[in-house]
């Protein structure tokens, strides 16, 4: 039997507590979901009497009362169009920059680090004025560019890392046999770019579905709102308690699909992050 050292008992011990800090909320959220309000007030950790009629009733108010079905809808429309504009703008942006011989490449990859330093809400005011001025206040056109816009420089970020871990020799013999640099980036270099442009989606795909803020500054039809927007359905105001058991359920169906999400693409989330740190 192999002998562990202290060190690394010491290294597993604060695993095992990180992941306690991590799924203690959500086994928290999802008890509190299947609890009435007397049940709650009683104690964070008692246990509901009747769970299934419980979790029946919180689930379908908190369904019908923030109208999650139309938030799911326009969520999916925004964060799909999103999502392959970021995708389709960031690869071949990147492709320019790692693989293009650029005469200031880097001062453009550089460009795109400083998206990544400036706060998003910092341009909120210019945007606005911009959104009436153009027509797209209250539209879900606006949210679309808004998310594509301040996404890209994270993508563009981690795609060039990935682009210039592929081995030139692969282009430059898809350039002997003929093909055209536009060929050569959707026959070649993308299908062995997928684990980043799959990672990269994946973040992109996170920061969409829970952003809110555009969608409170910029929408105000009822019917175009987001999910993440319909949960601010059971704020509470005028002194009215909260009924914690609906809000809770109305948070897992909220969080329900990035979790789904997490556990189906987690390796490729990480092998996307770390192939491209290795020059192959």
């Amino acid at each position: 039997m192999k002998k562990i050292s202290f060190g690394t008992m010491v290294i597993r011990f604060f695993m095992v507590l990180w992941s306690l800090i991590i799924i203690v909320p959500f086994a928290q959220l999802f008890l509190t979901s299947i609890k009435n309000n007397e049940e709650f007030y009683a104690g964070l950790w008692t246990l509901p009497t009747r769970p299934i009629q419980n979790a029946i009733e919180n689930f379908s108010s908190a369904w019908r009362d923030a109208n999650m079905g139309v938030g799911i809808f326009n969520a999916v429309i925004i964060c799909g169009l999103s999502l392959i504009l970021t995708l389709t703008l960031s690869s071949m942006v990147s492709y320019a920059i790692a693989r293009r011989h650029l005469r200031h490449e880097n001062k453009l990859s550089n460009l795109y680090l400083i998206g990544l330093l400036v706060p998003a809400m910092v341009g909120l005011t210019p945007m606005f004025i911009m959104a009436r001025f153009i027509g797209l206040f209250n539209t879900r056109t606006i949210l679309v560019l808004l998310y594509t816009a301040t996404q890209i420089p994270f993508s563009v970020f981690l795609m060039t890392a990935f682009f210039r871990s592929i081995p030139h020799e692969l282009e430059e013999a898809s350039y002997i046999d003929g093909a055209s640099p536009w060929r050569t980036f959707t026959s070649i270099i993308l299908p062995l770019a997928r684990p980043a442009i799959v990672t990269a989606g994946i973040f992109a795909f996170l920061d969409f579905w829970s952003e809110y803020m555009y969608g409170l500054m910029f929408l105000t039809d009822k019917n175009k709102v987001t999910v993440a927007m319909s949960i601010l359905q059971f704020k509470t105001g005028n002194g009215v308690r909260m009924n914690w058991g609906v809000t809770s359920a109305a948070c897992v169906i909220f969080i329900a699909p990035i979790l789904l999400l997490y556990c189906l693409f987690q390796k490729k989330i990480v092998g996307g992050l770390t192939v491209g740190s290795v020059k192959g």
